[in-house]
């Protein structure tokens, strides 16, 4: 294959890898405290040799997913148990895994035992990195602003953990709305002065109308980059049969 065959082949993987990076935040729209991603690309100029207008070439570089830290739209529910960080942070949780992960998705719920987990059962961490257990009992419970959990009789039962996540935007996305840094390792570091509202839920922060059109102008440049490589394999194939000997 020639060059331009080569360039072509390239874009379109990488174009590919795009429309599935804006199909999957498509399917987690619905997600509570989903961060959407995009694909990361770079170009690699290459000096082909050749003595004409193609002695330069730009490919391009695969270099990794980006994730959107804006914060997603806060819904109420009026469950006591749900709660929605505002500004900075984000919780911990132990994955059934045995993972430690963090996100933003804060719609927890109480085990027969009193561990505060979540829907799909992954424990919520408290800020000194333990899972948070509600003794049977505690009637409906108060979450403050700060994180702490008070019993109906005020008794305080545990804070819930709200922790930084530096160069999170790189961090490998888990599902579920965590995240993981790509080596595994949690440094659990407590946000000093976390904020949070009991009965509210972060949504995702996907714009569903924004991705589709990407994903239209992704599947476009597709077909252009598949197209100019048949062309260039076509063309290939015509100069070998016409300089093969009859």
């Amino acid at each position: 294959m020639d060059n331009i065959g080569y360039l072509a082949i390239s874009r379109a993987a990488l174009l590919q890898r795009a429309t599935d990076i804006s199909s999957n935040n498509i399917a987690n729209a619905n997600t509570d405290g989903f961060r959407a991603s995009s694909a990361m690309f770079e170009s690699l100029v290459v000096d082909t040799g050749a003595d004409s207008d193609m002695r330069e070439m730009s490919y391009a570089i695969d270099r990794g997913t980006y994730t959107s830290m804006d914060e997603g739209a806060l819904q109420q529910t009026s469950n006591p148990l749900d709660v929605a960080i505002t500004g900075d942070g984000w919780f911990g949780f132990l994955t059934q895994g045995g993972q430690t992960a963090l996100g933003r998705a804060g719609s927890f719920l109480l085990t027969a035992q009193g561990d505060l987990v979540t829907p799909s059962g992954d424990m919520v961490l408290d800020e000194g990195g333990a899972p948070i257990n509600i003794p049977p009992g505690s009637g409906q419970v108060e979450i403050a602003q700060n994180g702490t959990i008070t019993d109906e009789r005020g008794g305080e039962i545990a804070r819930i953990g709200v922790f930084q996540a530096p160069d999170s935007r790189h961090w490998t996305q888990l599902g579920g709305g965590m995240m993981a840094p790509r080596d595994g390792v949690v440094d659990l570091v407590p946000v000093i002065e976390p904020r949070m509202s009991q009965g509210f839920v972060e949504k995702s922060n996907v714009n569903p109308v924004t991705e589709m059109t990407r994903m239209i102008s992704f599947q476009r440049q597709y077909e252009a980059a598949m197209n100019l490589a048949n062309a260039a394999d076509d063309l290939r194939k015509q100069t070998l049969s016409r300089l093969a000997p009859k």
